[in-house]
């Protein structure tokens, strides 16, 4: 896993939006790492609603990350996510 796919896949583990770009997501995709939810209103414009997509971790892969995790150095840890 790349450095961007690793900080984006981080990122949506605790809920947070991705800040790569769609090649770093649809690598993700491709792995069977993320999922795509539902796409997510976030305002309104002339043109109309304003979307954007939304990711989630399959159960299965959060709780290997989330035993991955427990079982790493605590300042291993630490800052991880930048």
């Amino acid at each position: 896993m790349t450095p961007a796919q690793r900080r984006d896949f981080e990122l949506i583990a605790i809920n947070e939006r991705p800040r790569g770009g769609y090649l770093t997501l649809n690598k993700l995709l491709e792995r069977g790492l993320i999922e795509k939810g539902e796409p997510q209103t976030v305002g309104r414009d002339s043109l109309g609603p304003i979307t954007v997509p939304t990711w989630f971790i399959p159960l299965d892969v959060h709780h290997q990350w989330c035993k991955w995790c427990s079982e790493q150095p605590e300042q291993a840890n630490a800052g991880s996510v930048r």
